[in-house]
């Protein structure tokens, strides 16, 4: 195993684990309506993006130096990129189909917005 390969399998576990923290926030802030796939080209894209910066960082660490950090990392934001784009292209026929919730307000929302 060369250096390249043992630099994606240690951005791979800790990309991995960051792109979990980062899914779960951004579904909390807003929802998948695209359905399976859009929830698997999120995380595809997710990952390759959170990956990229320790990928880099092993290869530097581990002796391969700029020719093979700069590859790895441009490589590794361009496939987030892709798989972002086939995400937004999965995601945006699903979005119309749902109805905007308006926001209600209340006597403490008045209250606390100071007017």
């Amino acid at each position: 195993m060369g250096i390249p390969e043992k630099a994606l399998l240690v951005g791979l576990i800790i990309g991995g684990l960051l792109a979990i923290y980062v899914i779960r926030r951004s579904l909390r802030e807003e929802k998948v309506y695209g359905g399976v796939p859009a929830q698997i080209f999120h995380f595809l894209g997710a990952l390759g993006f959170c990956m990229t910066l320790p990928t880099v960082l092993a290869a530097l660490i581990l002796g391969g130096g700029f020719g093979i950090a700069f590859p790895l990392g441009i490589g590794l934001v361009i496939a987030s990129l892709i798989m972002l784009v086939i995400f937004a292209v999965v995601e945006h026929p699903a979005r119309p189909k749902i109805t905007p919730e308006e926001e209600v307000w209340t006597e403490e929302k008045a209250r606390a917005s100071g007017m």
